[in-house]
């Protein structure tokens, strides 16, 4: 009797250990593959990701053989919000219901990551299989603000507000560090300053004309040179913005491309979406 007793005891000890291994991995229908490598005990896990969160990231890519494709552990933490198409979408499902202090390694198809084209910029190939180790450092939920809509249609809503004692508010003549994505109205994504990792700078109420390098339309394999105008809605949107602040910004086409839009990836009367992020802000009187 006391034998079997011992013998069912190590049958449970062993189904629970492995219900727990099975629970650190998983593939899913579409091919990702996501294993959890420094699990975060319930306890000490007082936060996970979710859809919404701004989330600060340590990530090292390597292909199949191994090879380091790019790496940010020892280094600054990439940072995005999770659920706004910023990054890969095999990114955003493996980063969601995270632990801060988590590890996980995870594999993404072609199709949940760069598909067909690649990202040559990176060293990525098209139909590549992306192999990723990536660290959750840290979970910002933000703190919603006011909305409201201009006469001219232009429609503003703070989606992370800054308490005024600490607001240093942005004014024409000030030099802007911007984050960004743009969407067009049925969804499509256009472009992201956060997937580059590279904020766009210009000056507040200049109408300037920016030179932006290494610049990846949707549809396009290559980087280019572009020269882009700040436009009007653009310009009213961080106008009076505090650092640290996020908006979302509809811009009707009047005060964005206009008829003849940004062709490829804009076209003629687009009314424009935007996430946006007043990084850094450098007062005019500190240039």
């Amino acid at each position: 009797m006391r034998l079997m007793k011992i013998v069912l005891t190590l049958v449970l000890v062993y189904a629970t250990n492995a219900e727990d291994e099975q629970k650190l991995s998983w593939k899913d229908d579409d091919g990702l593959e996501v294993k959890i490598v420094r699990p975060i005990k319930a306890e000490k896990c007082q936060i996970k990701s979710q859809p919404g969160d701004i989330i600060d990231q340590f990530y090292k890519l390597t292909d199949e053989d191994g090879k380091v494709i790019g790496s940010n552990f020892g280094k600054k933490p990439y940072t995005f919000t999770l659920g706004k198409q910023q990054v890969i979408p095999g990114m955003e499902r493996a980063m969601t219901g995270m632990c801060i202090g988590e590890k996980r390694k995870v594999v993404i198809p072609p199709a949940l990551g760069f598909g067909t084209g690649g990202r040559p910029s990176d060293g990525i190939t098209g139909d590549q299989t992306l192999h990723y180790l990536v660290q959750l450092v840290d979970i910002f939920r933000p703190v919603p603000g006011p909305s409201w809509t201009d006469d001219d249609g232009l429609e503003i809503e703070v989606t992370h507000k800054i308490d005024e004692d600490k607001c240093r508010k942005s004014e024409p003549g000030d030099t802007i560090h911007q984050h960004y994505t743009l969407h067009l109205e049925d969804g499509t994504f256009v472009d992201s300053s956060f997937s580059r990792n590279s904020p766009f700078i210009f000056t507040l109420g200049a109408q300037q004309i920016v030179i932006m390098k290494q610049f990846k339309l949707m549809d396009e394999n290559e980087d280019q040179v572009i020269y882009l105008q700040v436009i009007e809605g653009m310009d009213r949107a961080m106008t009076g913005m505090c650092e640290g602040e996020r908006r979302k910004v509809v811009i009707p086409s009047d005060l964005g491309y206009g008829d003849n839009g940004r062709p490829p990836s804009i076209p003629g009367k687009a009314t424009l979406y935007f996430d946006i992020e007043l990084k850094k802000l450098i007062k005019h009187d500190e240039l």
